[in-house]
């Protein structure tokens, strides 16, 4: 069963990596041919290949046939719906999940809102009629950077938007029976914030008990990721198994009572019974998740086997697990935490297999933490391209903690707040102490400085190389076997990407939405030329794109970080930046607020070399503009594959003071002002004389970016022009002789969701 269900797996796969999916007419009626004729021969591993190739290729053209059509975007719209989600409440407003019931157009029938700046909190499983200006789903495409858009796709949410104040938005029903499982959830989540108030450990119990995280802030989730706890606010299925554990013996204490005995019921019938009615409880709180399905589809066909007195083993219940998961969700594959959850459970009972002698309790515990450690290492770093190194100590004190004493303290202590908030306070009061002396100790190791190990993006050769030696660390063997394994895990170790030659250079403009982030590199050094926008969140386009990419690329130091100016869309991610890696030097635009005692103001004729390339500030000229715009620092790269242009939001009035001062032609621009009318003027434009224009601009930006007359303005002149909320990340090399080489992440690496 474990090779069909991998058969099956490796079919969805096949689908959910191809870059654009075939119409399904007449491809689809051939594949089904195929099966049939693979199943008349009895070729079952091949049958399961093709069913799950077939099968996903049904859900996704399904998917995206309900995605929002092009011509509706940027339009009010009416929907009547219901909430179909806990609704996420912060500074900026609330956001929710709306399952849409009824429109006029054809919308997609789940859909993610915001409802900004409003007193109006929505209830999940009410039904609305809602004013909504609506966006097909977008996000960034960067190297390194997490897949938004792929997530919503995932989630099955065809588009997102925003509600619009107007009086016909309005309250249609009450929650409805529909949405009770919601309901539920949200109403427990509401008792435990009314038995313990507002305190940091809040959130996190009620990610515990019915797996509501939205309330567990940055901070939060920085200090899990950083100590490889996160799969702990994931209600796992170490929880679910402990829970139906605990349950399984109290029903077996309970069948032996005179009135089940009466019943007929045996000790095994109790244990079967009330196990398997609490991991199915504990998994609907929890949302059912795909970690919580698979753990939930494994206990019951384990419970399965109990009440009919048979064996199953392990490969077979996994398989049957695989198989069910992806037809529940054809989706799953596409989940991270997907082939971490299924990953674990492998590697644990891999490392068990063949040993003479079994561990006892505190050695086997021991033993399955540094398995999961060391066998889940290759998919992290493909996944994450870090690794977590106080992650084995930090699990070895909360993983107890959390599964033997939290989680069962949790779910009594929600049931009594849902009966009566004062009794449920004492018992979540004692969770919520407990996790406030857990939680210096992982802030204190969060903190150190080698408590993450970032890699960069390693090539095929050595994650195959790394996943052979993982596999063999795993396994019993003799000292040779391990030495074979630690030779075979350090191409991966010590891999350092390829680095642009002596005198030539990369430049990478990064897809950090309406904003500015671009990256230099020379063969030694790394110029950032501003850092993107912050958000109302907490979070900023530093943390979630510049970082990301840094680390995907191997970089562990800025040598010098220029920030043009100071609007937000400029400067929003450089404290990011400055808290995560070591900055040698900073240049900062006359409105940019720098740190005290570090860095120097950006002034005309400022100018350094870098392994044969030349950079040299030619603006602002110490001369005050009424703008801020005008104030921008102007930087000239230059190397002996070419120029580059750093123009910040320099208008008219600092576009003519370049001018002045004598502006050479240049061969790539990274066009000012995000394309506005107010910058690239004709004179300037024909000055430049590009061969290459780049527009930093987000999708759908409010202020039309970049201007279409503008960008014929730069196509007239003879430049190739690129914006980065169609290309994603705009990587450049410029070598010695050859004409530049220009990728765009977006089209190179998309996916038949992608926009």
């Amino acid at each position: 069963m474990l090779r069909l269900g991998l058969a099956f797996l490796a079919g969805h796969c096949c689908v959910h990596g191809l870059a654009a999916l075939p119409p399904l007419h007449p491809w689809i009626e051939l594949l089904w041919a195929l099966v049939g004729i693979a199943a008349i021969a009895r070729l079952r591993v091949p049958v399961a290949f093709l069913a799950g190739c077939a099968l996903a290729w049904l859900a996704a053209a399904e998917r995206l046939s309900h995605d929002l059509p092009a011509n509706l975007e940027g339009l009010d719209v009416e929907i009547s719906g219901k909430v179909a989600s806990l609704p996420d409440v912060d500074d900026e407003g609330t956001h929710f999940i709306f399952d849409v019931t009824e429109s006029r157009a054809h919308l997609p029938p789940r859909i993610r809102l915001s409802w900004y700046q409003t007193q109006v909190r929505p209830r999940a499983g009410e039904s609305w009629r809602l004013i909504a200006r609506l966006k097909r789903r977008s996000g960034s495409a960067n190297p390194g950077s997490f897949d938004y858009e792929g997530y919503l796709f995932r989630e099955g949410i065809g588009a997102t938007g925003y509600v619009r104040e107007d009086e016909r938005n309005a309250r249609l029903a009450a929650a409805s029976r529909t949405h009770r499982l919601v309901r539920v959830r949200a109403w427990i989540a509401g008792r435990i914030d009314l038995a313990l108030g507002a305190r940091p450990a809040t959130a996190i119990i009620k990610g515990l008990s019915v797996g509501d995280t939205q309330s567990i802030t940055a901070q939060q989730w920085r200090v899990f990721a950083a100590t490889g706890t996160t799969h702990l606010m994931a209600i796992s299925g170490m929880h679910i198994g402990m829970v139906a554990m605990l349950a399984a013996w109290f029903g077996g204490r309970a069948a032996r009572l005179s009135r089940a005995q009466a019943w007929g019921l045996a000790a095994m019938h109790g244990r079967v019974l009330a196990g398997a009615t609490a991991a199915v409880c504990y998994s609907m709180l929890a949302g059912l998740s795909v970690p919580t399905q698979r753990t939930l589809i494994m206990l019951c066909v384990w419970f399965a086997t109990l009440w009919w007195r048979r064996q199953s083993s392990f490969g077979h219940a996994m398989g049957v697990a695989l198989m069910a998961v992806l037809l529940l969700d054809p989706f799953a594959p596409l989940a991270v935490g997907a082939w971490l959850s299924f990953g674990a459970v492998a590697v644990i009972l891999l490392a068990q297999h063949g040993r003479l002698r079994p561990a006892r309790k505190i050695g086997s515990f021991t033993q399955a933490q540094l398995a999961v450690t060391v066998g889940l290492t290759p998919l992290l770093l493909v996944a994450f391209g870090s690794l977590s190194l106080v992650s084995p100590l930090a699990n070895a004190m909360a993983v107890p903690l959390f599964t033997i004493v939290l989680v069962p303290l949790v779910l009594v202590g929600s049931l009594a707040a849902a009966c009566w908030p004062p009794a449920g306070a004492g018992i979540l009061g004692i969770a919520a102490q407990l996790l406030d002396l857990l939680w210096p100790v992982l802030e204190w190791l969060a903190t150190r400085s080698f408590a993450v190990w970032h890699f960069p993006q390693l090539p095929i050769p050595e994650v195959v190389a790394l996943c052979c030696g993982a596999l063999l660390l795993l396994l019993p063997g003799v000292w040779v076997m391990r030495a074979v394994a630690t030779l075979l895990c350090l191409p991966a170790l010590l891999y350092a990407p390829p680095l642009p030659p002596t005198g030539d250079y990369d430049v990478t403009v990064l897809d950090v939405g309406q904003g500015l982030a671009v990256v230099v590199r020379t063969r030694t050094h790394v110029l950032i030329y501003d850092t993107g926008p912050a958000f109302q969140s907490g979070r900023d386009a530093g943390e979630q794109v510049v970082l990301p990419y840094l680390r995907y690329y191997g970089v562990r130091r800025i040598d010098t970080l220029v920030v043009s100016h100071g609007d937000l869309d400029h400067r929003g991610g450089m404290a990011s930046l400055a808290k995560a890696l070591p900055i040698r030097h900073m240049i900062g635009g006359p409105s940019v607020a720098l740190p005290h005692g570090r860095g120097e103001r950006c002034t005309r004729g400022q100018e350094w070399n870098w392994d044969g390339v030349r950079f040299i500030v030619l603006h602002p000229q110490g001369v005050t503009h009424e703008a801020d715009n005008d104030s921008s620092c102007v930087v000239r790269v230059a190397g002996a594959g070419g120029s580059l242009l750093l123009s910040g939001d320099v208008e008219s009035d600092g576009e003519g003071a370049l001018l002045e001062a004598g502006l050479p032609q240049t061969d790539i621009v990274v066009v000012p002002h995000h394309g506005s009318k107010s910058s690239s003027s004709v004179p300037f434009v024909r000055a430049l004389e590009a061969k290459v224009a780049v527009f930093s601009a987000g999708y759908r930006n409010r202020w039309g970016f970049p201007r279409p007359d503008v960008v014929r303005r730069w196509s007239d002149g003879g430049a190739r022009t690129f914006v980065t909320s169609d290309s994603g990340a705009i990587e450049i090399s410029l070598r010695a002789g050859e004409a530049p080489t220009i990728r765009e992440y977006r089209r190179e690496h998309r996916r038949y969701w992608s926009r």
